[in-house]
């Protein structure tokens, strides 16, 4: 009986445990939602994650994919939460785009398409 229980539980926990190392770094809430409509531009854009990664890149285009200058660096140190500064914003639809990277070097793409309507 107790070889059958070692055995039972050497079988079954890996099953248990490749969710836990599968999983990455997922986005916990972000400050302007998916396809949001907005009747005043925001000031700032701020994303947080699941768990501590570093933002490689932000990008934020209008609706014809023009590239808009944003004044941010990402930082090097590795967050959870991240703010960024967005440029006045005339009306019209705009995406912000990032990419993460987590400790395991993973690479992790996200994006916020947005309407700012006055």
């Amino acid at each position: 009986m107790k070889r059958f229980l070692l055995a039972l539980v050497a079988f079954l926990l890996p099953l248990v445990a490749a969710p836990l190392v599968l999983a990455h770094t997922a986005v916990r809430e972000t400050s302007i939602t998916d396809n949001a409509t907005l009747s005043a531009a925001p000031e700032n854009f701020t994303v947080t994650f699941s768990a501590v990664t570093g933002l490689a890149n932000v990008t934020l285009t209008n609706a014809t994919g023009r590239s808009i200058a944003l004044d941010y660096t990402a930082p090097r140190a590795m967050a959870t939460t991240f703010t960024i500064p967005l440029p006045p914003l005339a009306p019209g639809a705009y995406t912000i785009s990032w990419r993460t990277m987590a400790h395991d070097g993973h690479v992790m793409p996200g994006a916020i398409h947005f309407t700012v309507t006055g």
